[in-house]
């Protein structure tokens, strides 16, 4: 069934992974439905509180040990929390578990000041507010109005009171607002791409659009994006990078732009012991990355999990 994607698609997955792991995304990409993931919403509950009504309800679920609130249900469906008023009150959040990673690596407190670059839904903003007990302060950005309006839906339901929305375009943040500038602990830069993960082979019209053009296109965008918010963060202090998508020129190609034109961004390790986390490439055609790439990670997709990928930086100048 691979055979309906686009060739020159799928010579890049071919370049990227195994045979075994082309047959895990495989059964990925014919599935209809992956097993339901939520994150705890500790600015209300705790896990425990939580476990608790899941037993009484004889749910079954299995807790992400890497992951300190997130949790997957094995056999129930998302339609069976719906009754229950952890889930209308919003006490649990459905997250992929793949997106919850990138704010979990920053090792958030309540001290630091947030930069969540293109913040809508507001998956990871909520997250990073859950992480700080609503202390100091968030910013969060998007540059589209129906998008901060999801935004400000997540945030409010979440009871996250210690964010700051602004809508800009997430390239002009250090011209529109220097009061940012060597501002920010933390950046969490999860940002627009292609969004291969959405690719269903049941759907033609989740896989059809897909062309290289709008894979370079994003990542010219990306590229800029970082550029003009390296500026943003403090001497000392982290940002994480992220996409949903598999595509090198929107990953690892970003990763090596950053090592090569901005030398105190030190990328970190990421240590993630977990079954569906795989290595950077090395390569793609006959463009070599810089061997530090090799501390990102990707995410392969699979029943509880989606396509990510991932790497950390530390601002350190010289």
């Amino acid at each position: 069934m691979l055979n309906k994607l686009n060739k020159e698609f799928l010579d890049k997955l071919n370049q990227i992974y195994t045979k075994d792991d082309i047959e895990i995304i495989e059964v990925w990409f014919k599935t209809l439905k992956r097993k339901t993931v939520f994150r705890v919403n500790t600015l209300k509950t705790n896990n425990e509180e939580i476990e608790k009504v899941l037993n009484e309800k004889n749910i079954v679920f299995k807790k992400v040990w890497f992951l300190k609130n997130a949790y997957i249900l094995d056999e129930a469906k998302e339609n069976d929390l719906w009754d229950l008023d952890i889930f209308k009150n919003w006490l649990i959040y459905l997250q992929s578990l793949s997106s919850q990673i990138p704010v979990e690596l920053l090792d958030i407190n309540e001290n630091h000041a947030i930069l969540d670059i293109t913040a809508a839904p507001g998956w990871k903003t909520s997250q990073a507010a859950a992480k700080m007990k609503n202390n100091w302060k968030i910013v969060a950005n998007d540059n589209n109005a129906i998008r901060i309006d999801k935004l400000k839906f997540t945030i409010e339901r979440q009871w996250a009171k210690n964010v700051t929305i602004i809508k800009e375009d997430a390239r002009n943040i250090w011209k529109n607002h220097p009061e940012y500038i060597d501002y920010f602990d933390k950046i969490i830069a999860d940002l627009p791409c292609s969004a291969e993960w959405k690719f269903n082979l049941n759907n033609e019209k989740s896989y059809a659009y897909w062309k290289q053009e709008v894979v370079n296109k994003n990542y010219k965008l990306q590229k800029e994006i970082i550029k003009n918010t390296i500026p943003l963060l403090k001497e000392d202090w982290e940002l994480v990078y992220s996409t949903c998508t598999i595509s090198p020129e929107e990953n690892e190609a970003i990763v090596h732009m950053i090592l090569c034109n901005f030398p105190e961004m030190k990328i970190q390790d990421i240590n993630l012991d977990y079954n569906y986390a795989r290595k950077w490439i090395k390569k793609l055609n006959n463009t070599a990355f810089k061997n530090e790439v090799e501390k990102s990670v990707r995410i392969l997709p699979s029943f509880e999990s989606e396509w990510f990928f991932i790497a950390k930086f530390k601002k350190i100048k010289d």
